[in-house]
């Protein structure tokens, strides 16, 4: 029996063709665990189970990854704000570590409830910084980064491809910024792969750059590569996390082994209300 998939890089449905012949890889953005799942969640994670379910039972040996993000992820989802963990657990007086294991078991807890198979892997960012560093310096050997004061970042003006996913073009992009744009980029558009944390910092580690921690994107373009290889048959998430996130992935990705990252994007649409 043929799957046709509504592949989002493309625009088109097409029919799924796996990179290995019965085996398929399959990454899905998980949650940062700064707080309890929602139904936002909830949307997404059923509508990647039913996926992973059928292509079971059309006789596919899947290999379902599902990451955790604890560190990283920053409260206006680009490059600027604060640590969204490290700011929940200082509201209660927490480790930033105890707080992610807390939320963590809840989310697990709760897609149990909700009849979600286990992923077959949930890494965890935290568990990744060496892999992303050693990304990192590749961007940097390759001339698709720099770095400037202890933070680096990606050069989108030298990947040519960036925003084939999300249908943008970098001009609209700058024009379109939310946040300030920081001093230290050479462009507008360009997105942090490693930031450098301030003394008072506590998700931090040592690194070419000195002390920081990884950009969000930089998280699972590694920990979805060092699972699936690349390419990967789908990568799947959430509707708002096409651009930027899923955006800078594969600009990351591509741009480190000049292959394609991912043959099928899969997005669920938002919950709607009314």
């Amino acid at each position: 029996m043929g799957l046709k998939l509504y592949n989002s890089l493309t625009r088109r449905t097409e029919e799924f063709k796996p990179v290995n012949k019965d085996r398929v890889g399959i990454y899905v953005c998980g949650p940062t665990v700064y707080g309890h799942a929602h139904l936002g969640h909830a949307k997404s994670y059923v509508s990647f189970d039913i996926l992973v379910r059928y292509m079971r039972y059309l006789g596919y040996n899947v290999t379902y990854v599902q990451n955790i993000t604890d560190v990283g992820h920053l409260t206006d989802d680009a490059d600027q704000g604060e640590d969204k963990i490290a700011k929940a657990a200082a509201k209660v007086h927490k480790h930033p570590m105890e707080l992610a294991e807390l939320y963590t078991r809840s989310f697990f807890e709760d897609m149990d409830k909700l009849n979600c198979v286990r992923p077959d892997i949930s890494p965890r960012a935290s568990g990744h910084i060496v892999e992303q560093i050693e990304l990192v310096k590749t961007l940097i050997a390759k001339g698709f980064a720099y770095e400037a004061n202890g933070s680096v970042y990606f050069d989108v003006s030298k990947f040519a491809e960036y925003g084939k996913l999300s249908g943008r073009n970098v001009e609209d992009m700058i024009a379109g910024a939310r946040v300030e744009v920081s001093q230290e980029k050479k462009n507008p558009a360009d997105f942090a792969l490693w930031k450098k944390a301030e003394a008072n910092h506590i998700m931090q580690w040592p690194s070419p750059w000195g002390q920081g921690f990884p950009g969000w994107h930089l998280e699972c373009s590694v920990m979805s590569t060092k699972y699936l290889g690349q390419p990967f048959d789908i990568h799947g998430g959430g509707l708002e996390n096409q651009f930027p996130h899923h955006e800078c992935e594969i600009a990351q990705a591509e741009a480190a082994t000049g292959k394609q990252f991912v043959n099928y994007w899969l997005h669920n649409n938002m919950v709607t209300v009314d």
